[in-house]
C-alpha cells in the first residue's frame, strides 16, 4: 500500500482567490461529456498560483480573459493544475474538459446508473467533473447550461431555479440552471435522463409558493406519495421549530439506484439512493417507512444546517451533520414516540459507534487529520456529533438553546464556518438575556477534539435517617490512537431516585466537569433505600459502571417512569442473562426474575402503549455483547442468544399468544398507527418461532405472501435461524414475489447471506454470482456482503476462511468503489479483543487484505487496522 500524506486541521489556510461566480455548460454526447466552465476570479494573495484540482479530467483549453494559455504557462499532474502567473486584477478563467462518466464505477463526480446521468460531489468529486479548487469555504453563485440528446435525456436538473430552456437542432434540448445562494461546490449537483416527474406545491409560512417534483425511473410513481408526504412534514416542521423557511422556488428530488450513500442535500436537486424513496406499507418495512420520513427530514433541513450554512474545511463535517442528525432526531420524536425513538437512537450508538470509538479506527468528532475525508463518514462524525448538540440543549433548555440557535443562523448565513463558531454562537445566543452559562464552554469544546467513549464510575451510600442517596463519580476515557491522555469532559447527568411505586422526589441534572464530583439526591427519610436512576434519558454518551442489584434493577424495569432508564434496566439484566451463557452458566436467578418481569410488563403493556413495550423486551445487540467480554468469542455470544430466545419463547409461551391474539386487530392499520401491534407480532413471532411453536412458524409462513411488508420480513427474520422446511419455503416466496424489485429483492440477498447454513460460505459466493445481483450497486454489496458478516457460524468460522473470502471481496469491490469498500474494511476492526487463534486467522485476512494494490480509501483503514 502506497503511503499517503496526511491532510491536517492546523495547515488550513484559506484560498489565495475568491470565486463569487461560476457559469457551467454541460454537453452531454453518447460516449462522453464536454463541461466548459467560466470561473469568476478575485485574487486575495498578490503572486499566489492559481491551484485547481481535477481527476480523470482531459483537459481541451484553457483561457485566461479570453486569450488561450499556451502548455508553457500551465501543469497538471496528479490532479492538480497549476497556472504560475495569473492577473494581479479579476479576471476570468475558461476551461474546457472531457470526462467519461459511461465508465465511472466509483460513484463519485459524473457517473451513468441505470440509464441515468447523475452526480455525487460531496466530499470531493466536483473534480471529476471540472478543474476546480473544489474544498468548502469557497462558495459561488451558480449558473448551469446542460445540453442532452431529447430522446435519452428528456429530464435534464441542477441546482436553483430553471430559468431557460431552448431547442439545439432537432433531436437536442438544453436547460438553464440559476442558483442565486452562494454554494460550495460540493454541493452542485446535475441529473440527465429519462424520468418519470411526481408534482405536488407546499404553500410556507409566509405565503410562498414552491414546486414540488419527485423524479423516479417509470414504473416506481407508484411509491412516490410517501416521500413527498414526508417532505411536506419536514418542511411544516422546520418552520413551526426553527422559523426556517425554503428559499427557492423549486425543490427537486431524484430517486437513483446506484448510490453509495443513503441521500445528498445538494442544494435545492437532492439525490437519494432510490431505497430511501420507493415504498409504501405492501412495500417497506415500518422501520424503513420512518427510516424514509427521518433521511428526507434530514436533507431537507441541510438547507439550513449545511447549505446555507456550510463548512469551512472537512474536519468541521459534524457542523452540518451531528446538528442535522440532532435535528431529524427530533422531528421523528415529535412526529412519533420520543422514548421509542430515544432507545432506538441509543442502541444504535452502543452498537455501531461506541464500537468504533473502543477500536483502531477511533477518532474524535472534529478529527486533526485525515488521508481520504470519505472515511470520516462515521458514526463517530454524525451520531455523536448529533449527541454533543443534544447536551447543549440539556444544559441550555429549550428555550435558551433555540435562542442560541437563532444566534447561529443570524450570524453565519451565506458563510462557511467551524464547530467553534457553533459553539460560541449557541453560548452567546443562550446567554443574551444575561443569565450565566451555567457550564464551561472550553472544557465543553474538548467533546469535539478528544476520541473514546467516556466511563463514568458510580458508587453510592444511602442515609436512611436524613433520606439522601450520596452518589459519588468518577469519569475517565482510555487511551485510543494518537491520544494516550484525556482530559475530563463535561457531562450532563440526570438522576433521580426510583421506589417501588415510582420516582421519590425531583428529577436533578448534575454538571460534572471534573475527574470526581459528589453529589447528594433527596428521598423520604426512614424508608428503605430507592433505586438510583441515573443518566436518564442517556443525558450523555458514556457508558456507567455501577453495582446494581438484581432488586434494583427489578424496580427500575418496572416502576421508573423515565422509558429510557426503564429499558435501560432491563438491558443490564439481559447482557447479565446472555454473558453468563456465553460462558456455559446459567444465572437462573436473574432468568426467572427477569422473565416474571417481562410477563408482568407484557400483560401491562399489551393494551395500551405496544410501541413502548416492543422497545422495552428488545435483546441487547452482538455488538454491545462483544464490548462486554474478553476475549469477545462470537459464536458462543451468538449461541447463548440464541438459546436465551428459546428460553423465552417456552416460559412465555402463554402471555405471547394473548399478544398475538390483541394485536391483530393492529395488522391491517395504516402507517404509523398499528405499529406498535406489529412490532409486538415481530417480538411474539421470532421468539415462540424459536421455542418450537408449529403454529407460529406456520403463521408466519402465510405472512410472506400477506399485503404487509413489515408482517413479511418480521415473519421472515423469526425463520431465517431455524433449520426448518418453512424458512426455505419463506424465502423462496419472499424471492418470486419481488424478484423484479431490485429495491425490495436486497432484503432477501441480505437474509438470505447471513441466514445460518452449514453451508453458508458456499451459499454466500452463490449469491455472488445470482443473475439479480447487481455489482456496481453499493445496496447489493452491502445487502450480500454485510449479510454475510452478520452470519456469525459462516464469518466467524475458526478456521479463518470466512475472514479470507471477505478481505478477497473487499479489495475486489475497491478496485471499482473505493468508497464502498473502505467502509466494508472495518468489519475487521475488532480484532484486537479476539483470543489469540481467532486473532491470529484475521491478521491474516487483514495482511491478504494489504498486499492487494489498494486506493487510499480503504488502505488508510487497513493501515489502521494493521499499524
Amino acid at each position: 500500500m502506497a503511503a499517503v500524506a496526511p491532510i491536517r486541521l492546523a495547515d488550513y489556510t484559506p484560498w489565495a482567490f475568491q470565486l463569487p461566480v461560476i457559469e457551467l455548460n454541460v454537453d452531454v454526447q453518447s460516449n462522453h461529456v464536454v463541461v466548459s466552465s467560466r470561473l469568476e476570479l478575485t485574487p486575495q494573495s498578490a503572486g499566489a498560483p492559481l491551484l485547481l484540482r481535477g481527476v480523470d479530467l482531459t483537459i481541451e483549453s484553457l483561457a485566461i480573459d479570453d486569450v488561450p494559455l499556451e502548455p508553457s504557462e500551465w501543469s497538471y499532474r496528479e490532479g492538480l493544475l497549476t497556472i504560475n502567473k495569473t492577473p494581479a486584477q479579476p479576471f476570468v478563467l475558461a476551461t474546457r474538459c472531457r470526462i467519461d462518466p459511461y465508465n465511472n464505477s466509483s460513484l463519485e463526480g459524473l457517473y451513468a446508473s441505470c440509464g441515468l446521468l447523475s452526480t455525487q460531489c460531496e466530499a470531493e468529486g466536483f473534480r471529476r467533473i471540472s478543474l476546480h479548487p473544489d474544498r468548502p469555504d469557497v462558495l459561488s453563485q451558480w449558473r448551469v447550461r446542460i445540453e442532452a440528446p431529447r430522446g435519452s435525456c428528456p429530464v435534464l436538473l441542477s441546482n436553483g431555479n430553471p430559468i431557460g430552456t431552448e431547442a439545439v437542432g432537432t433531436d437536442r434540448h438544453a436547460v438553464t440552471w440559476d442558483d442565486p445562494f452562494p454554494k460550495p461546490s460540493y454541493l452542485f449537483a446535475l441529473v440527465a435522463g429519462d424520468l418519470r416527474e411526481i408534482r405536488d406545491r407546499y404553500t410556507t409560512s409566509s405565503g410562498r409558493d414552491v414546486a414540488l417534483r419527485l423524479h423516479v425511473e417509470a414504473g416506481d410513481e407508484a411509491f412516490t406519495a410517501h416521500a413527498m408526504a414526508s417532505l411536506k412534514r419536514s418542511m411544516a416542521w422546520d418552520e413551526s421549530v426553527y422559523n426556517l423557511e425554503y428559499d427557492l422556488d423549486e425543490y427537486n428530488i431524484v430517486a437513483v439506484r446506484h448510490f453509495n450513500m443513503g441521500a445528498m442535500e445538494n442544494k435545492s436537486l437532492n439525490i437519494f439512493n432510490s431505497k430511501l424513496v420507493l415504498a409504501d406499507a405492501e412495500t417497506a418495512t415500518d422501520a424503513e417507512l420512518e427510516r424514509i420520513e427521518s433521511v428526507i427530514a434530514h436533507e431537507y433541513f441541510h438547507n439550513w444546517s449545511g447549505n446555507r450554512i456550510t463548512c469551512r474545511d472537512w474536519f468541521q463535517l459534524s457542523l452540518k451533520e451531528g446538528l442535522t442528525v440532532f435535528r431529524d432526531q427530533s422531528f421523528t420524536a415529535d412526529l412519533h414516540s420520543e422514548s421509542v425513538k430515544r432507545i432506538e437512537d441509543v442502541s444504535m450508538l452502543r452498537n455501531t459507534q461506541f464500537r468504533e470509538d473502543a477500536g483502531p479506527t477511533a477518532h474524535p468528532v472534529k478529527p486533526a487529520e485525515y488521508q481520504a475525508i470519505d472515511n470520516f463518514y462515521t458514526t463517530t462524525i454524525y451520531e455523536k456529533g448529533a449527541e454533543l448538540i443534544r447536551m447543549l440543549h440539556t444544559l441550555l433548555g429549550e428555550t435558551r438553546f433555540m435562542r442560541g440557535m437563532a444566534t447561529y443562523v443570524s450570524r453565519f448565513d451565506g458563510t462557511a464556518a467551524t464547530t467553534e463558531d457553533f459553539v460560541q454562537a449557541i453560548a452567546d445566543g443562550a446567554c443574551a438575556d444575561g443569565q450565566p452559562l451555567g457550564f464551561d464552554l472550553a472544557k465543553f469544546r474538548q467533546w469535539y477534539h478528544q476520541a473514546g467513549t467516556p466511563h463514568l464510575e458510580v458508587k453510592r451510600s444511602w442515609d436512611d435517617a436524613l433520606g439522601q442517596m450520596t452518589v459519588q463519580m468518577k469519569q475517565s476515557t482510555s487511551a485510543t490512537p494518537g491520544q494516550p491522555e484525556k482530559q475530563p469532559l463535561v457531562l450532563p447527568l440526570a438522576m433521580a431516585l426510583v421506589g417501588p411505586e415510582g420516582r421519590v422526589g425531583d428529577e436533578a441534572l448534575v454538571v460534572m466537569d471534573g475527574d470526581t464530583m459528589t453529589t447528594t439526591l433527596q428521598g423520604q427519610p426512614n424508608s428503605p433505600a430507592p433505586a438510583l436512576s441515573f443518566l436518564r434519558r442517556f443525558s450523555a454518551p458514556l457508558i456507567v459502571q455501577m453495582d446494581q442489584s438484581l432488586q434494583e434493577n427489578l424496580q427500575l424495569f418496572s416502576a421508573d417512569d423515565d422509558p429510557f432508564s426503564r429499558w435501560d434496566a432491563g438491558q443490564r439484566l439481559a447482557r447479565q442473562v446472555l454473558l453468563a451463557r456465553a460462558q456455559g452458566g446459567c444465572d437462573q436467578a436473574v432468568e426467572a426474575a427477569l422473565i416474571e418481569a417481562m410477563q408482568q410488563r407484557i400483560t401491562a403493556g399489551q393494551a395500551t402503549d405496544r410501541a413502548d413495550l416492543a422497545a422495552l423486551l428488545s435483546l441487547p445487540g452482538m455488538a454491545e455483547l462483544e464490548a462486554l467480554q474478553s476475549p469477545v468469542d462470537p459464536l458462543a455470544l451468538y449461541d447463548a442468544m440464541r438459546s436465551w430466545t428459546a428460553e423465552l419463547g417456552r416460559q412465555l409461551q402463554v402471555p405471547l399468544r394473548q399478544v398475538l391474539s390483541v394485536v391483530r386487530h393492529d395488522w391491517p392499520l395504516a402507517w404509523p398507527a398499528g405499529q406498535g401491534g406489529r412490532a409486538l407480532t415481530g417480538l411474539a413471532w421470532r421468539w415462540l418461532a424459536a421455542a418450537g411453536d408449529e403454529e407460529v412458524r406456520r403463521e408466519a409462513l402465510q405472512a410472506v405472501s400477506g399485503s404487509s411488508m413489515t408482517l413479511a420480513r418480521s415473519a421472515l427474520r423469526a425463520l431465517q435461524p431455524l433449520e426448518v422446511e418453512e424458512r426455505d419455503q419463506a424465502l423462496a416466496c419472499f424471492y418470486d414475489r419481488w424478484q423484479n424489485k431490485p429495491v425490495i429483492l436486497d432484503a432477501w440477498f441480505a437474509l438470505e447471506a447471513s441466514a445460518p447454513r452449514l453451508n453458508g460460505l458456499e451459499r454466500v459466493q452463490q449469491l455472488l454470482e445470482h443473475p439479480r445481483f447487481d455489482p456496481l450497486a453499493p445496496n447489493s454489496l452491502r445487502a450480500v456482503l454485510g449479510g454475510f458478516t452478520a452470519n456469525v457460524t459462516t464469518f466467524h468460522a475458526v478456521d479463518g476462511s470466512g475472514y479470507r473470502f471477505m478481505a478477497e471481496q473487499v479489495a475486489a469491490v475497491d478496485a471499482r468503489n473505493p468508497i464502498t469498500a473502505s467502509r466494508m474494511a472495518k468489519v475487521f476492526s475488532r480484532c484486537g479483543s479476539y483470543g489469540p487463534e481467532r486473532q491470529r486467522v484475521m491478521r491474516e485476512a487483514i495482511n491478504l487484505l494489504a498486499s492487494y494494490p489498494l486506493s487510499a480509501n480503504t488502505a488508510e483503514v487497513v493501515q489502521l487496522l494493521n499499524p
